[in-house]
């Protein structure tokens, strides 16, 4: 995998799914991300016209690192800038579970919500 060249990337979160995506550059899955979560732990909007406008990939990533579930990035493949679209297509149909639906922050803490209160559950 070359990181400098187009290609296709993978979100991995735990208890959450896999998020495909495309990038031209790789600053894409690095810094725009990372961006991202920051400007959701600081009460940030995600844009003027779309405060609170924040992809279900966004909120997924976010909630894992408030709940300290892992989270891997993964180069997958290089292609041309012309195969991008189909090749982002085949990999979100294999496995592209978090892209899709957009979900409240709510909604992304739930399975840690639940394992948190079946755990208090047995302890009482």
């Amino acid at each position: 995998m070359d990181t400098n060249k187009p290609g296709i990337y993978e979100w991995r979160i735990e208890g959450a799914g896999s998020y495909i995506g495309r990038y031209t550059f790789s600053d894409r899955p690095f810094g725009n991300y990372a961006r991202h979560v920051r400007d959701q732990l600081s009460g940030g909007i995600y844009k003027p016209s779309r405060p609170d406008g924040w992809r279900r990939i966004h909120r997924e990533l976010y909630a894992a690192l408030l709940d300290g579930r892992e989270i891997e990035l993964i180069f997958v493949e290089n292609c041309s800038v012309g195969e991008l679209n189909a090749r982002e297509r085949v990999h979100r149909k294999d496995r592209g579970t978090l892209n899709g639906r957009r979900r409240s922050l709510e909604e992304c803490r739930r399975p840690k919500l639940a394992q948190t209160l079946a755990t208090a559950q047995a302890d009482a």
